[in-house]
């Protein structure tokens, strides 16, 4: 399968520009677009940094108001440019990334040049600011109004105790309209360094012209700048009790979550990454359609379609989460404890099953080698030492049974944590 992967995935280029600036080039002559991508190494979890020995404490949801102003320019807005020039364009902050990418006709560079300029020149005017602030309120505001959105924020803070990871990426209202034009400076000074971002192009394209035009950007021509320190996150215990909160719900909804090497030090690089591929096929395996564990809380009712489990990786962190709707909360709960405390042995019960759920995740990446957003929007830099979505079918492809088995055998991992949403006692 490698061999196919190749002839799909071809001639993939990475370089390192003088200034720091990473280049990743993912030619797909077939294809009829191209998608680009810049992509910072900057997150809602990134609140502060040292500068000149002190220590430097931004609002919470910085990184998100940041993505957010940057398409403001100088008497333009560059999301109604990129428009005027035929590209599709977005951008999305998770817990330690920022991204910007576009999509564009094959071989039409014009709006590359518009991303690879407003993602390097900000413009933090007052009162576009102070606009600005309103309207991520009501994005908070929204998010509050999500019953799912809140329960998965409580989970996260449950798991991650007095650390970021546990704010909404948007921030509050109060920490929004704190936010200044000083802070938004010191933050692009801070990390939208070219040393802390990558471009990823995936697409048809030629290579010369791109190459040329990127070093040409102010992307390329910026200077090179010292980094900044982060301090490191020190995690407190995941404590085993259950919250319970009252929301608009009909009936009740469950949140657990469990973070992975808890204690321990994390692996980092493709080894990282390989780790996480075989933490979500487990995951898949034991709360899976392929489990008898599973179709029996299915066909009981204790859960419906709702029911969800997630593995997560991202830099400094690994956690797993599963949701449902149930009726039977305090059973459920028992019954997920008890998979997860016995976890390789429910793993190992599955084997028959194991090569099932490989192909299956096989094939859903495999199909992402068809839509080029997603080979760009998937590449999370350094956190998987700059892993392309064909380094990752290939390291799923080398996984085995046996290699994911000695993983959870070998994994340290925290206290099952768990919120429990219960309907409006007024409602009742």
């Amino acid at each position: 399968m490698t061999d196919a992967v190749t002839r799909f995935a071809p001639n993939e280029r990475h370089e390192t520009l003088p200034n720091g600036l990473r280049l990743h080039l993912l030619p797909r002559p077939d294809f009829h677009q191209m998608v680009a991508m810049v992509t910072v190494d900057f997150g809602a979890r990134d609140q502060s940094f040292e500068k000149d020995g002190q220590l430097v404490k931004q609002p919470a949801g910085l990184a998100h108001f940041l993505e957010h102003k940057l398409f403001a320019q100088p008497g333009y807005d560059a999301f109604s440019r990129l428009s005027e020039l035929g590209a599709n364009a977005n951008a999305f902050t998770t817990q330690t990334r920022t991204s910007y990418f576009l999509t564009a006709p094959a071989n039409e560079y014009e709006a590359l040049k518009e991303l690879l300029t407003f993602t390097q020149e900000p413009y933090f005017e007052a009162e576009s600011v102070a606009r600005e602030q309103d309207i991520i309120s009501q994005e908070v505001d929204m998010y509050q109004d999500d019953t799912n959105a809140r329960l998965y924020r409580l989970i996260l803070g449950q798991l991650f105790k007095d650390d970021p990871m546990a704010d909404d990426i948007a921030g509050t209202t109060e920490s929004v309209h704190s936010v200044t034009p000083e802070d938004l400076q010191l933050a692009f000074d801070a990390f939208y360094r070219p040393d802390n971002m990558d471009v990823v192009i995936a697409g048809a394209f030629d290579e010369t012209t791109v190459r040329d035009l990127i070093n040409a950007s102010p992307a390329g021509q910026r200077p090179a700048v010292a980094p900044v320190s982060v301090p490191t996150h020190e995690l407190q215990p995941v404590s085993n009790d259950i919250l319970e909160v009252e929301m608009d719900v009909v009936r009740p909804k469950v949140a657990m979550g469990q973070r992975w090497y808890d204690g321990a030090d994390m692996p980092t690089g493709r080894e990282a990454l390989r780790i996480a591929i075989a933490g979500s096929l487990a995951v898949d395996l034991v709360f899976g359609e392929f489990s008898p564990t599973y179709m029996t809380w299915y066909d009981s009712g204790m859960i419906d379609d709702s029911f969800s489990a997630e593995f997560d990786w991202e830099r400094g962190v690994a956690f797993l989460t599963i949701a449902a709707e149930t009726p039977e909360a305090d059973e459920l709960i028992d019954a997920v404890a008890d998979e997860l405390e016995n976890m390789a042995d429910r793993f190992g019960a599955l084997q028959a099953d194991f090569e099932l759920v490989k192909k299956d995740a096989l094939g859903r990446l495999i199909n992402k080698l068809n839509q080029l957003e997603e080979i760009v929007t998937r590449f999370e830099g350094s956190t998987f030492d700059f892993a392309t979505l064909r380094d990752e079918i290939n390291i799923l492809q080398a996984l085995t049974f046996t290699d994911v088995l000695e993983i959870l055998r070998n994994t340290q991992v925290s206290a099952l944590t768990t919120v429990i949403a219960t309907p409006n006692a007024l409602d009742m």
